[in-house]
């Protein structure tokens, strides 16, 4: 056996019996490659037909373009006669008509060099079958005819009004004239760079929009999108005009080939986009982003000095709404919560400060905090801001508490001290007076808790069980678990009894669990119009309904 040394690559024979699997063989498939060759032949309009039967829908697609020069051409799988302007600029696979494979199809043209006529039957086009070349005596350009499973026409009109909104030649159906489409038209802003019009848009994302459009042929692809900081999302679209070293992937054409055009394109849109931005009254981007960005502008400005408003996170919420931003005021400051008894025992002591402000510490050293925004961290302002976190507490007991009674789950000091520190270990102590204290056997169960509340704190049984409910209530999501109106409704219950507890003692306490049972489960059988008087007791059980004494509440 002799050794070979070189070779060649080729395309086997019997690939052209494989022919009719190149394409889908759908509508859509055959008219955007239909219109995009009538496009190429340099068409001033295209129209299309059809005649539809029981069996068949017979559609004819004529253009008025250059027509074609060697029928050989049309019909070998990969060859094509395009002008060397048309190869410079598009690169045509020369495998466009293929997407009628298998259909029973008539093609006549006539060019500056000849005309003629071919019927293809479905198996000439895996070459079993000669295809016989007759002469034409039409007009210039080329009709394409064949025969397609029955349509409705609406779909057929749709199919074709596709194809043909953002081609650049004028298409008509059945004697309709379609209008065309400029596939930026909702842009913020169309930037033309290198053969490409790049439209930026403002919150328009979505990974159903096609991206490209490639000479009226339009596909998906993820082009880059920046979003900025709980604000504008932009992403782009591509309107191809001239741009010959960007290519698709063949024989479907449903993507973009990856090379160094593409790599192009992609860093044209986000300049794109961050020029955009930069034209903007202020922004919100990420550092990393803004890094990126002045890569493109040396002058870019910085994110706009805005933080949300510090608010307190509630052990109930499952997610947070887009806070609201605001200018950093003096004395402005990050606080950083690290769950719910923390958030809720903070935001007790902002609005004692103030008089009930949520996010402003009052008194002689007036503070406005803040939500941290973890992807500011590197600007030289947001680095610059003073961001607290809760170090611990100290109680203050006059009496001189015993340390081991300061472990009990309920605490009446004196005084309350929340201590807070910053990032340069710089101290801020805000007195106030009611803190719930972190405990692994807290969350959950109101009876667990760990409270601490000061002997003279203005507060009532409703807003300390308010406080309660905040700061450790969660709903729990097993799927034998009670609805969320029912958990709530008896963790509340058990909230205020605890709370009725701790401000007015244990009669009170069990005084309002037995009220609490009775409004729910009792008092809506008392008849209107009547009293019920009821005396319980181990020894004996004494009631009675009565006409209702007037004056008194029902």
């Amino acid at each position: 056996m002799t050794m070979i040394t070189k070779l060649r690559a080729r395309v086997s024979p019997e690939a052209i019996s494989k022919v009719t699997r190149i394409f889908n063989g759908t509508l859509d498939d055959i008219f955007n490659e239909l219109f995009q060759n009538a496009r190429r032949a340099g068409a001033g309009r295209i129209t299309v037909t059809a005649d539809h039967a029981a069996d068949a829908c017979l559609i004819t697609v004529s253009d008025d373009g250059a027509g074609i020069a060697d029928p050989v051409d049309l019909l070998s799988l990969g060859a094509s006669d395009w002008p060397d302007e048309c190869r410079a600029r598009e690169d045509p696979a020369g495998m466009g008509f293929f997407s009628l494979a298998g259909l029973d199809t008539v093609v006549s043209s006539r060019s500056a060099g000849g005309a003629f006529s071919l019927a293809i039957t479905g198996d000439a086009w895996t070459g079993e079958a000669d295809i016989d070349v007759l002469p034409f005596d039409g007009p210039r350009g080329t009709t394409i005819a064949f025969r397609f499973d029955p349509q409705p026409d609406g779909k057929l009109e749709r199919c074709v009004e596709a194809a043909a909104r953002f081609l650049a030649v004028p298409v008509s159906y059945n004697g309709k004239a379609f209008a065309r489409a400029d596939f930026l038209a909702d842009a913020h802003k169309v930037i033309e760079r290198e053969g490409f019009r790049i439209g930026v848009f403002r919150d328009r994302h979505s990974p159903h929009i096609a991206t490209l459009n490639f000479h009226g042929l339009t596909l998906k692809h993820a082009f880059p999108v920046v979003k900025e900081v709980h604000h504008t999302q932009w992403s782009v679209q591509v309107d191809v005009i001239d741009a010959p070293d960007l290519v698709l992937v063949l024989p479907a054409r449903k993507e973009i080939y990856r090379n160094a055009a593409l790599d192009r394109l992609v860093a044209l849109c986000r300049e794109a986009i961050f020029s955009v931005i930069r034209e903007e009254p202020f922004h919100r981007l990420s550092f990393e982003n803004w890094i990126e960005a002045s890569l493109y502008h040396d002058d870019f400005p910085q994110a706009a000095r805005q933080l949300p408003l510090w608010y307190p996170t509630l052990a109930r919420d499952s997610y947070r709404e887009v806070p609201r931003f605001a200018d950093l005021e003096p004395g402005a400051a990050i606080y950083d919560d690290t769950d719910s008894f923390d958030a809720v025992t903070f935001g007790r002591a902002l609005r004692r400060s103030n008089g009930g402000e949520m996010h402003r510490l009052g008194g002689p050293e007036p503070r406005a905090f803040y939500d941290p925004i973890t992807n500011f961290i590197g600007y030289p302002w947001y680095d610059a801001l003073p961001a607290f976190i809760r170090t611990g507490e100290r109680f203050t007991f006059d009496d001189g508490m015993p340390a081991d009674e300061a472990e009990a789950v309920t605490l009446r000091p004196d005084a309350i001290t929340i201590e807070l520190t910053d990032q340069h270990d710089r101290r801020l102590d805000l007195e106030t007076d009611f803190a719930i204290l972190e405990d692994a056997d807290s969350w959950g169960d109101p009876d667990c808790a760990r409270v601490a509340l000061t002997r003279t704190a203005a507060l009532g049984p409703d807003d300390l069980t308010d406080l309660i409910v905040d700061a450790v209530f969660s709903r729990s999501d097993d799927s034998d678990a009670d609805s969320y109106d029912t958990q709530e409704t008896r963790f509340r219950h058990d909230a205020a009894v605890r709370a009725h507890a701790i401000l007015e003692g244990e009669d009170a306490a069990i005084l309002a669990g037995l009220r609490m049972a009775f409004a729910d489960r009792v008092a809506w059988r008392i008849p209107h119009g009547r009293t019920l008087r009821l005396s319980w007791s181990s020894a004996a059980a004494d009631l009675s309904l009565e006409p209702a004494q007037e004056g008194l509440a029902q």
